[in-house]
């Protein structure tokens, strides 16, 4: 062992210069460097520290430097290969950006230096020696690449009382090759978005970037240069802070860790489980979750590392951090707002200010309300509604002087009709009774009794009686139309109704006819 390392650390900490050191004892200013960082990292600050320190002490700086370039021409400048690591951590900071500003230096300084494929090769070396990942094509903390495995694994599902199979979902972090491993009882939105929510719990963080595959569920349309986001996985980017950039369609170097992930995750998982009977889906989940974490703690090929030490030693401080609640899953869909003020939404009806009549609206759905939005301000909200179908309805959003259904029901409809008379009476009952939904004809009869005041009550009524008399169908149209064809005027009178008095007695002709 060169006996002049320890010497190189007094002399460095005595306040002479790495360069003059490196020339009073004829050694590499590399390997001064490297003494001193080894000092640093042992807590070596001045030379009292160094009293109880031997040539010894000092082997793993000496063989740390020997295990890059050990047999190298020492006329060439090594470069300090833990800066360079550590740059390259950053966004758009390139292996080549590094090695030309290393030839800069040199040739500043007067220095020989390595050709690019000569730093490379030392590169490799020194992350392999040091257990480091080797950040040339993936930044920590850049990027998760997500996906459905494709193959499925059997449970007893109880709500359904048979076998059901469940869908692996797998995402990755390609710079720590840090593996999440889920199961789910689908693949439709819902659980893609909630696949998404616990592999961010799971990593602590959130990467910078998410690579899906051009699939259903997060993209809409796969165009090439402008590929359409579905919209709910574009909100759930939002919130995280994230940014999503789909695999290019027949590009495979773009989900090449995922692929590599799923194929280990189907091998070690589902592989493994195969022969398991599940008799719940929670059990499935339980066993999934173990496999996992034997996968993420095993050393990984070629390394006495795992996945995990990976993860948290290189990148875990480059995740962005987590929001304080998770992405709440919200489904998007749209409407035309109708006439009554209302937009439709899984069979039920909300209302919308009546100036938004006529436009369409974006409807955003979660578990416990329903937003409605026009041009991306929101314009209404209300509780979600489940079970029977049914109007929700603001007061405020519906227009002055207006009759609207706010606070109306069949009976209100029946006994108004029934002051104008019976056959108005009887048309409304039949409206009402035409539909499933019984809000669905409140602006039929609403259209009905409003003729009254353009024709008259009287009319109105000889125009129901009409409509029932020539077995027409209940319609708002059709009363609408005999009174504007005055059919009513020409229609006989009701026998109930009173008439003029008569003039005098009068025999008919029958009176006569019996009498002879």
């Amino acid at each position: 062992m060169n006996s002049n390392n320890l010497r190189v650390l007094r002399m460095v900490l005595g306040g002479v210069s790495q360069r003059q050191v490196a020339k009073a004892l004829g050694v590499s200013r590399d390997t001064v460097a490297v003494l001193v960082r080894y000092a640093d990292s042992q807590g070596w600050k001045d030379l009292e520290d160094l009293d109880n320190v031997r040539e010894i002490d000092l082997e793993p700086a000496v063989l740390r430097k020997k295990n890059i370039g050990g047999n190298r021409d020492l006329s060439y400048v090594m470069p300090d290969y833990e800066i360079v690591h550590q740059e390259l951590a950053h966004e758009h900071v390139t292996l080549r950006m590094l090695w030309e500003e290393y030839v800069e230096r040199c040739i500043h300084t007067g220095q020989r230096y390595y050709m690019e494929t000569q730093y490379r090769r030392y590169y490799h070396q020194y992350a392999r020696t040091q257990k480091a990942t080797i950040r040339l094509e993936h930044k920590p903390g850049m990027a998760a690449q997500v996906d459905w495995a494709g193959s499925h694994i059997a449970y007893y599902d109880e709500d359904m009382g048979e076998l059901n199979e469940a869908h692996l979902f797998v995402a990755v972090l390609p710079a720590s090759q840090l593996i999440f491993a889920d199961v789910f009882r689908d693949e439709k939105m819902p659980s893609w978005i909630a696949a998404h929510n616990r592999a961010f719990r799971y990593f602590g963080g959130v990467p910078k970037t998410l690579v899906p595959d051009n699939l259903k569920t997060g993209v809409d349309k796969a165009i090439f240069f402008e590929p359409v986001i579905n919209r709910t996985y574009q909100e759930l980017a939002e919130h995280y802070g994230t940014v999503i950039l789909p695999a290019r369609v027949r590009k495979p170097q773009d989900k090449g860790a995922v692929e590599n992930a799923v194929k280990i995750a189907s091998q070690r998982i589902l592989g493994k489980l195969r022969h398991h009977r599940f008799q719940n889906f929670f059990e499935l989940q339980d066993a999934v979750s173990k496999a996992l974490e034997a996968i993420n703690s095993a050393p990984l090929t070629g390394k006495d590392v795992s996945r995990w030490d990976a993860f948290l030693n290189e990148e875990k401080d480059y995740l962005l951090t987590l929001p304080q609640e998770p992405y709440v899953f919200a489904e998007w869909s749209q409407a035309k707002v109708q006439p009554n003020c209302h937009a439709v939404y899984q069979g039920h009806y909300y209302s919308v200010p009546f100036e938004y009549v006529g436009e369409r609206v974006d409807i955003r759905a979660t578990l416990g309300t329903v937003e409605l939005f026009y041009h991306h301000e929101r314009v209404a909200s209300h509780p979600r509604q489940r079970g029977r179908q049914q109007y929700v309805t603001v007061a405020d959003h519906m227009p002055p002087g207006k009759l609207f259904f706010v606070d109306w029901d069949a009976k209100r409809f029946v006994a108004w009709a029934g002051k104008i008379g019976p056959a108005c009476k009887k048309v409304i009952q039949g409206i009402l009774a035409q539909s499933v939904i019984e809000q669905h004809t409140y602006r039929s009869c609403f259209g009905v009794l409003g003729l009254k005041d353009k024709y008259s009550e009287q009319r109105l009524e000889q125009a129901c009686r009409t409509l029932l008399d020539r077995k027409l169908s209940l319609r708002y149209s059709q009363v609408k139309r005999i009174l504007e064809k005055g059919e009513d005027l020409a229609a006989p009178k009701p026998i109930d109704e009173p008439t003029a008095a008569p003039q005098g007695f009068r025999r008919g002709a029958h009176y006569y006819k019996k009498k002879d």
